[in-house]
């Protein structure tokens, strides 16, 4: 006895049909209730005649997919999978096994099947509520800047810090520079690449890290950072979020990147800061704004000119010292001492202000007049006075005829007499 499986939806059209064939419903009426047309009601009618409840069953049920992949390709993509992207997900994994080994196979159907083969788990989708902001209108209206310290080249090199700055309207990350740390020195150093390429955004967005924001003492608001400094001068607004989730685009962003970035590093075998700022401007940074760049709402770009700004000035730390009397300058534990010829009048203890770029470079500011001046390795001793040599007094005599000898002698005899 042949047996199929029908829906809950085919058993309910089997009464319909068995009501037409007995002539209890109308054609007309059965196309309301179906939901289909009367030429459809007329031509199912026909086949439920010559094979009964059978014809409500799709004929493809049961059936292979016209569209199903050749399982030797499945096979092929796993063992690639296997071999070379083992912890890769499946839509990275797909499109390098179509970039690399020119193997197209859908990222659906590969998750599919690495689920089958034991290389990938189904993970639980966690619902975060968030309150939504909108997008900025337009490119350089806002910009979303954050470090991230990471494994970036796994086990072949010491965890390094991997700047970025990722634009709020368009998600395109604008700057993004491998350095050593999140200091202020390589914040300025990726901030000065960043506008002199694309020019000055409108604001930054940044968190309440010690390098954006004096946290301490600071209850009015009135100490600033250097890199905020270097902001105000630039005429950019400085927001500081008060969450990770306030600037998700960036945290986001590093989300990504720690997945297929590490790996595309790992492929090209590069293990050094240097090789993975060259690989990340020439080569990853086009073809990740290609595929996860989004278009914004206004065509205009919000970046402003850096003509009138003298940016080797801008970028640098300004700490104020005075004059010693020997016309030298201590900073931290370095000695300038000033020429003797300068292009201003200098006097000790005079105020001046000492400036270092970011590429170590300093100069010597007062009013507005650079000074002259070289680094010495220390101090200049102070000349000391030699000393007054002491004068020695030989022990006087009196001679015998001096008159205070003489005076003596007359009392000792005017004594004996009385």
């Amino acid at each position: 006895m042949e047996t199929y499986t029908m829906s809950q939806k085919e058993l309910n059209r089997v009464a319909i049909f068995d009501q037409l064939i007995a002539g209890s419903l109308t054609q007309a009426r059965a196309s309301e209730l179906l939901g289909l047309s009367l030429r459809q009601v007329k031509r199912k009618v026909k086949l439920y005649r010559l094979r009964g409840a059978k014809s409500l069953v799709h004929a493809s049920r049961g059936r292979p997919s016209n569209n199903r992949l050749d399982p030797l390709i499945t096979d092929q993509a796993i063992g690639l999978v296997r071999e070379y992207y083992l912890d890769f997900k499946p839509t990275f994994a797909a499109e390098k096994l179509a970039e690399v080994h020119g193997l197209k196979i859908g990222h659906e159907k590969l998750r599919l099947a690495m689920i089958e083969a034991g290389l990938w788990k189904v993970k639980e989708r966690k619902i975060n509520v968030h309150v939504w902001r909108e997008r900025r209108a337009a490119l350089g209206e806002l910009v979303q800047a954050d470090g991230s310290l990471h494994a970036w080249f796994e086990d072949r090199a010491p965890k390094c810090t991997l700047l970025a700055f990722i634009d709020d309207a368009t998600s395109r990350p604008l700057e993004l520079q491998f350095c050593d740390g999140e200091s202020t020195k390589n914040l300025m150093a990726a901030t000065d690449e960043y506008i002199r390429v694309h020019g000055r955004p409108v604001a930054v967005y940044v968190d309440r890290g010690g390098v954006y924001k004096v946290n301490n003492h600071n209850a009015n608001d009135d100490k600033i950072t250097q890199y905020e400094r270097v902001l105000n001068e630039l005429d950019i607004e400085l927001i500081h979020a008060r969450s990770p989730q306030a600037k998700g685009r960036v945290e986001r962003l590093f989300g990504t990147l720690q997945d297929r970035l590490v790996k595309e590093l790992r492929l090209a075998n590069i293990s050094t800061i240097e090789e993975a700022n060259k690989f990340m401007a020439d080569i990853y940074l086009p073809k990740h704004n290609a595929q996860f760049a989004v278009k914004p709402k206004e065509s205009q770009d919000r970046h402003r000119s850096i003509e009138d700004y003298n940016l080797d000035q801008i970028f640098v730390t300004k700490e104020e010292r005075s004059i010693n009397q020997d016309f030298t300058v201590q900073y931290h534990t370095r000695w300038f001492q000033l020429d003797r010829k300068q292009p201003t009048l200098v006097f000790p203890k005079n105020k001046i202000t000492i400036n270092e770029h970011y590429s170590g470079t300093i100069t010597l500011t007062l009013r507005t007049a650079t000074l002259n001046f070289k680094e010495i390795a220390k101090r200049p001793d102070k000349i000391k006075p030699e000393p007054e040599p002491v004068k020695t007094y030989k022990q006087y005599i009196p001679p015998a005829t001096h008159p205070w000898r003489l005076y003596k002698q007359k009392r000792d005899i005017s004594t004996l007499v009385h």
